[in-house]
């Protein structure tokens, strides 16, 4: 089983339809059914239930999915490494931006470090914090902006109005009774997920602890939170700005608010340079795009990679 298998099936996760699954995909419906019964069948399970409005995952999909999350990361991990590898020796500075993070934000900060670091070769990479926070950890990366409280012995410069708000959401009417959200399946951030601590006062807001024989899973990517709740009709922790964009209902009298940091991996960055990157006020808008900027070192080409 190749690690696209495994994207085309989390695809289906997100979606919760074939068809759409497949334009994704690049696939027609058949091939993408072909996966799908392929890969249960090696399981020996059922991943989806199948019905007229579409697929939910069943009680081992849903206990799989966070594993098979996991292998995409790896094997996303290995081939940007491989790739950092091809070519030894460049004095390259790898920044992992978050996604959770505006597309206005993340481009600005792009910007903001070609200027202020003129004489590296910029690798830029998108992810969630728990992923960047790997990055970090194994891959050598220099910079990486999370999303939380500072982690021990990791360095980090906290960004100057540039805050995460995080809510309770959920599927059904803004208007549900505490007792019927209560008895909702609970998508809970993983211990190290930087809403983890939100979650845990979003219950003692107004859903009360429910430990016993609640029906739970833990999910440490925003991305994945959002699907299992579509898909389960589930309670869980997410932006503000994602639950809006997904159409959850939000949970009425309660929010968190979380810092964004920069953190470092590099000590021959000077900390001059790390406060000039910080000092931009990144929560504005731009009356430019980055890339309409003249270079001012004419001789040297500044290249940026990223990936998404």
């Amino acid at each position: 089983m190749d690690s696209r298998t495994l994207r085309n099936l989390m695809r289906i996760v997100q979606t919760g339809s074939l068809s759409a699954a497949a334009e994704h995909s690049c696939l027609t419906v058949q091939a993408l059914a072909a996966q799908l019964n392929k890969v249960e069948e090696q399981f020996g399970f059922r991943l989806f239930r199948r019905s007229n409005k579409g697929l939910t995952l069943t009680p081992q999909g849903t206990e799989l999915t966070p594993y098979i999350d996991k292998v995409l990361l790896a094997t996303r991990q290995m081939e940007e490494k491989v790739e950092a590898l091809k070519v030894p020796g460049q004095r390259t500075l790898k920044v992992a931006l978050n996604n959770t993070l505006s597309p206005d934000f993340n481009r600005r900060m792009i910007g903001r470090l070609i200027e202020v670091f003129p004489d590296y070769q910029m690798e830029f990479s998108y992810a969630e914090s728990m992923e960047n926070l790997s990055k970090l950890k194994n891959e050598d990366f220099d910079l990486a902006v999370l999303i939380g409280p500072q982690r021990p012995g990791l360095p980090s410069i906290v960004l100057p109005d540039v805050q995460v708000q995080v809510v309770g959401a959920h599927c059904g009417q803004e208007n549900d009774p505490l007792t019927l959200l209560g008895n909702k399946f609970q998508v809970r951030p993983a211990e190290d997920c930087p809403y983890s601590h939100s979650f845990l006062r979003f219950l003692d807001a107004g859903l009360g602890n429910h430990e016993n024989g609640q029906r739970m899973v833990y999910s440490c990517s925003e991305t994945l939170t959002l699907s299992l709740i579509t898909q389960m009709d589930a309670v869980g922790m997410v932006s503000r700005e994602a639950a809006q964009k997904n159409g959850l209902t939000i949970f009425p009298g309660f929010e968190d608010f979380l810092e964004v940091r920069l953190a470092v991996n590099n000590p021959e960055l000077s900390h001059q340079a790390l406060n000039d990157v910080v000092d931009l006020p990144l929560h504005e808008r731009a009356e430019r795009n980055v890339r309409s900027r003249p270079h001012r070192h004419t001789e040297k080409e500044v290249f940026a990679e990223i990936r998404t």
